[in-house]
């Protein structure tokens, strides 16, 4: 009978200490989901430049999930904007250590480290997402690569990169146009137009700097007529953005 009690109070104990268990995890879930949402409200408002109010969602957000790689992500991104790369480094640092695939933080640390003009860090960050046979874009990566090189000067480094990134991915926007670009400046207008041609195929419709773009080549070429269609057209579409603006 005594061994029935003890087996019957074992049993309540492990169950009162699973359901702690269970009580403690689903905090913790509601801890993280509730990080998320403020990490990307402080983006949101980052992107806005409420930096007040980024500030506040942001450092709740590293309240709730201080081991987030998202949170400290957003962190990152908000102290580089007020020009603290200390503390933007730091937490680029903290993202990818807690979790080294962490695409949007690789991304972040590769870009952050080049516009400090740490180059060659900033390449080795891209070249290991790149090598990752788990990333599925690494086309991502080359593009970014490349971007890294063309700000330093290099652009027959950068132009091998943005073929490298056309070679994983034979229609991606971001490289198709800097290759477009990149051979426009360089006055190989024939391999800009094809590589915009290109381009235009993929897009649902041109943006200000692909317009722009047109004008420029077509207009070197001698091509005044389609240079003409292309600049009334960004004129009319976007007669605020100029030459400007995303692509």
């Amino acid at each position: 009978m005594m061994r029935i009690h003890w087996l019957q109070a074992t049993a309540l104990a492990v169950a009162l200490v699973l359901l702690g268990a269970c009580a403690s995890t689903g905090r913790q879930a509601e801890s993280a989901r509730a990080a998320a949402i403020n990490a990307r409200l402080g983006l949101a408002y980052l992107e806005q430049n409420k930096l007040e109010l980024a500030e506040t969602k942001l450092n709740r957000a590293l309240a709730q999930a201080p081991r987030s790689s998202l949170v400290h992500w957003a962190n990152a991104l908000f102290y580089e904007k007020l020009g603290n790369d200390r503390l933007a480094e730091k937490h680029f640092r903290e993202a990818i250590r807690l979790n080294s695939r962490d695409t949007d933080a690789l991304n972040g640390y590769g870009a952050f480290l080049c516009r400090q003009g740490r180059v060659e860090e900033g390449l080795k960050t891209f070249r290991k997402m790149a090598d990752n046979p788990e990333y599925v874009t690494p086309e991502v990566a080359y593009a970014n690569a490349g971007k890294c090189l063309l700000k330093s000067g290099d652009e027959a480094g950068a132009e091998e990169y943005f073929r490298r990134a056309l070679k994983s991915n034979p229609r991606y926007p971001s490289a198709l146009f800097q290759m477009a670009a990149l051979l426009n400046n360089q006055g190989r207008y024939l391999g800009s137009r094809a590589y915009r041609q290109r381009l235009e195929a993929v897009l649902d419709a041109p943006s200000p700097k692909v317009l722009a773009l047109c004008v420029s080549t077509e207009r070197a070429m001698g091509n005044h007529e389609i240079a003409d269609n292309c600049e009334r057209e960004l004129q009319s579409r976007f007669p605020k953005a100029g030459r400007s603006g995303a692509l």
